[in-house]
């Protein structure tokens, strides 16, 4: 079902979802805390009327009148000397039974009569007893006992006990629960509105990046995109930059390449063609069949060449390297230049082997053999060492504008040549593993070094 839904919803419907179980949560314990404050609230209030009750000083029938709270309901009974008659009387307000009977009330005044027998005697030791009971109708009822203690006799001591009911702790968790949820629930507004906005900006953000990369194609990969924020939409963003300028270089290279392949195989195609149809109009004689078998040849190492090229693409990095001994590689190439042998100078040490696959090896010592011949003037010089082989000829020294372009797929010279065999090279060492680099040599001369990258 969610991957139905697009990722703003997705967003939405998690990030809500968890508000909600947060929210729950935030409630239960929040009203737990609010019906506790009510009650400290309650007790406090009561043990302060109960303190105030017992202070005062009233002659008989007038304790009814002591206190008058209009948002809590106070009842009250009262142990106290009357100081008319010196001695202990009990007063009671007069709604006291709407809150209690008086099964509870004696009930109450024992566990206060079983708290005074603890007494010490100091004077003027104040204490209290709170808790909490149910009287006929059901309803809870609070209670709080403020007692004074002038002497160890137990029938001289004052106590007054304050009852209410839960009318203002009601109202107040009513009250406090109200303004709670209204400040939740305008918080739980707030953050879905900028759950929402944030995931629409989210997902446009992805939005237009996935657009981007749609229409990159289409663009011939010129168009530029780029989140400019610092998050991982922003990274991906750069990182498909990256790519689109990699890609763009590449089909413009496959561009170049094209026409350089177009130019490469049409010259000697026409050669052939021209020559073939001069024998055929008896023009030329059987004498051109020469430079027709060359130009056949010339063609066919072209051709050679360039599947040489497109088999590195299906080179396969799970297949294990293998170690091939470079020495009988570099014999077997020389045997095939033997025409050229005069200017070949070999230096190889027996034994050397370089990780990769026979095949590919011999085709990059060829190609490099094929660039010296075509620039050496009168000496080329193979040495092979343990993870170092170096390609020497006479020519003339490398521009340094062309030092880096010379490994590039048709890439043309400062003597105007092109073509793919230092490109095969290039891909094919990197591909082993190794390091292939080019450098002018002094007095006169160039050489080709391939190396292992470990090597120091």
């Amino acid at each position: 079902m969610m991957k139905k839904l697009s990722i703003s919803s997705q967003l939405f419907i998690i990030f809500f979802s968890i508000l909600l179980v947060a929210g729950f949560a935030f409630t239960i314990v929040a009203l737990s805390m609010i019906n506790y404050t009510a009650e400290t609230q309650v007790y406090s209030r009561m043990s302060t009327y109960a303190n105030v009750i017992n202070s005062s000083r009233y002659g008989p029938g007038e304790q009814e009148r002591a206190v008058n709270f209009d948002d809590m309901e106070i009842e009250y009974v009262i142990n106290r000397n009357n100081m008319f008659q010196n001695d202990m009387q009990q007063f009671k307000s007069f709604d006291l039974n709407k809150m209690i009977n008086d099964e509870d009330l004696n009930r109450i005044i024992a566990e206060i009569n079983e708290k005074l027998s603890s007494v010490t005697g100091q004077k003027d030791n104040i204490f209290g007893v709170q808790g909490k009971t149910l009287n006929y109708a059901n309803s809870t009822v609070y209670y709080v006992c403020r007692i004074k203690a002038y002497t160890t006799d137990i029938s001289q001591i004052e106590y007054a006990i304050t009852f209410t009911n839960s009318t203002y702790s009601s109202n107040l968790v009513n009250s406090l629960s109200a303004q709670l949820l209204s400040i939740f629930f305008g918080l739980l507004f707030l953050a879905i509105a900028l759950i929402f906005l944030w995931s629409r900006h989210f997902t446009k953000r992805i939005s237009n990046l996935q657009n981007h990369i749609l229409s990159l194609p289409k663009n011939k990969y010129e168009k530029v995109y780029i989140d400019d924020s610092t998050d991982e939409i922003g990274q991906l963003s750069r990182s498909v930059e990256t790519m689109r300028k990699e890609i763009s270089q590449i089909e413009f290279t496959k561009q170049e390449m094209l026409q350089n392949l177009s130019h490469d195989f049409k010259t000697p195609i026409a050669v052939i063609k021209s020559y073939a149809e001069a024998i055929e109009d008896g023009v030329e004689s059987t004498e051109a069949l020469k430079l027709i078998i060359e130009q056949a040849d010339l063609l066919k190492n072209k051709v050679v060449k360039l599947l040489q090229y497109n088999s590195l693409e299906y080179l396969d990095h799970s297949k294990e390297l293998e170690d091939v001994d470079m020495s009988e590689v570099i014999n077997e190439v020389y045997v095939t230049y033997k025409h050229q042998s005069e200017i070949i100078k070999l230096d190889v040490e027996e034994g050397v082997t370089f990780k990769g696959y026979r095949e590919n090896w011999s085709i990059v010592v060829s190609n490099i053999l094929d660039n010296a011949i075509r620039f050496a003037k009168s000496e080329i010089k193979i040495v092979l060492r343990q993870g170092r082989l170096r390609i020497y000829n006479d020519g003339e020294p490398i521009d340094e504008k062309f030092s880096n372009s010379i490994f590039k797929p048709y890439e043309k010279g400062s003597n105007g040549q092109f073509g793919l065999g230092m490109s095969i090279v290039m891909k094919t060492v990197d591909f082993f593993g190794m390091d292939l680099r080019v450098q002018n040599e002094s007095p006169v001369g160039v050489s080709f070094i391939i190396e292992s990258k470990n090597r120091n």
